[in-house]
């Protein structure tokens, strides 16, 4: 229900049919007081004007003059059927042709009922009357039929419930159906832009071919989605033949400068600075040569062009495996390298490229905590998924960091003189986007904790 009264379309159709229920009031109000209220005010006006000679004729000349007045007043033709009753001061009715009356009379004009009965049938009828008592103790009751303008008002008050209730049920209903032709072509469209985000370019918004609002945009959309893939194509096929150009000839500078290093052997013990710059020349030459395998690495598992070998794996054995290949470092530093994982726990994943995520986050973990520290490897299912998480309690990250830590060569504020290319985690987030997996970076209060949350099917 709250996303239904969030919807731009439902809320809209339900503005529209309060505007046509307050429209449709005004109308009503405007006939109310075309048919109820003018000629009510008129009768009004000739009731008290009619009471008012009935009493002076009263006071003036008594009750009998008054009976004739009234008489004549009876059989006086008019639009409206006059009704009255004359009491005596003893309680006596000197006249009358309504068929009952308050007893006691009321301090303005009232409507009463006024029905009579013709060859045995009920015929309504209802008086607008002004009552008034004489101060010797008589009773004049003056008034006129107002059947009329009592079944107007009725019907016009039926009339305009049904009328507001009908409208706001219809504006409701076509809100929500509104809503819903609207969301479906939204969610289309919000569909497709998350299929890009996860990397998916070939992704497009669904065209229906009704050539309305909807399409043209739905059109343009996909325009520009084919316009953005065809150019991160290309950024991707250049990125692709750098490294690869690249890979070849550093590949064969290492191997020239181990040979040099190996053939001027004797050369060098004279000359340890030459020894040790030839050395950190074939360092620095493995390491560009390990970046760019990375980036073609990282640049094919985004591009879908990974082969992804899935088979049934023991997480556990995973785990322990990747642990036991870092314990020796965190005993070095004396971190507490924790292990949270119990059999069975099994999923259908690629074995060695889970191994190198876990490996990576383990890794990062390590490198960014003091010595001493605690950093927990844990694995277990949590519904249909199955969480695996690095954890440690080191300096953590700031939220502007944590939405940018994927992105590769980023490097977070603090961790200049920290090894590494900043590859890592852009290692991670492509191999669990290959999976259908979900990164998760949150504050670990203190520290950082990462989850890989894979989507399994059930054992």
């Amino acid at each position: 229900m709250t996303r239904l009264f969030r919807s731009l379309s439902f809320r809209l159709a339900l503005t529209y049919a309060l505007l046509f229920s307050l429209s449709v009031g005004l109308l009503f109000g405007a006939g109310y007081w075309w048919r109820v209220v003018r000629p009510m005010a008129d009768v009004r006006a000739t009731v008290e004007a009619e009471a008012g000679e009935v009493a002076r004729i009263y006071r003036k000349s008594g009750i009998a003059a008054a009976r004739a007045a009234l008489d004549r007043r009876a059989h006086t033709a008019a639009a409206r059927v006059p009704f009255h009753v004359l009491v005596a001061p003893d309680g006596e009715i000197v006249v009358a042709n309504l068929p009952s009356w308050p007893p006691r009379p009321a301090r303005d004009l009232s409507v009463i009922e006024a029905d009579k009965f013709v060859d045995g049938f009920e015929i309504d009828h209802s008086a607008f009357v002004r009552d008034r008592a004489m101060p010797d103790g008589a009773r004049v009751i003056v008034g006129r039929d107002v059947q009329d303008i009592v079944d107007d008002e009725d019907l016009l008050r039926t009339g305009a419930l049904w009328m507001l209730f009908g409208s706001l049920a219809l504006g409701i209903t076509g809100g929500w159906l509104m809503s819903q032709a609207i969301g479906k072509r939204i969610e289309a469209v919000v569909n497709t832009a998350l299929q890009v985000m996860e990397g998916d370019l070939s992704g497009r918004v669904p065209v229906r071919g009704t050539r309305d609002d909807f399409d043209r945009l739905c059109a343009t959309l996909n325009l520009m989605l084919s316009r953005i893939e065809t150019l991160f194509e290309a950024v991707r096929r250049v990125s692709d033949n750098v490294a690869h150009e690249l890979r070849t000839p550093l590949a064969r500078l290492a191997g020239k400068l181990e040979v040099l290093e190996h053939d001027l052997g004797e050369e060098f013990r004279g000359d340890p600075a030459a020894r040790q710059a030839v050395a950190e020349a074939i360092v620095e030459a493995n390491r560009l040569r390990a970046i760019f395998a990375a980036l073609i690495r990282i640049s094919r598992l985004e591009g879908g062009r990974a082969t992804v070998h899935l088979q049934r794996t023991d997480v556990v054995q995973l785990l322990e495996d990747v642990v036991e290949f870092y314990q020796p470092e965190a005993e070095r530093r004396g971190i507490d390298l924790v292990l949270d994982a119990r059999r069975p726990l099994v999923a259908d994943l690629d074995l060695d490229m889970v191994f190198q995520a876990m490996s990576n986050l383990l890794d990062n973990a390590l490198k960014h905590v003091p010595d001493g520290s605690r950093v927990d490897v844990r694995a277990g299912r949590q519904g249909a998924e199955l969480l695996l998480a690095v954890a440690d309690n080191g300096p953590g990250l700031s939220p502007a960091d944590l939405a940018r830590v994927t992105e590769p060569f980023y490097r977070a504020e603090g961790s200049a003189g920290i090894p590494g290319e900043g590859l890592g985690l852009s290692m991670v987030a492509a191999i669990a986007q290959v999976h259908g997996a979900r990164v998760v970076f949150s504050d670990n209060r203190p520290g950082l904790s990462v989850v890989l949350r894979f989507p399994v099917r059930p054992l």
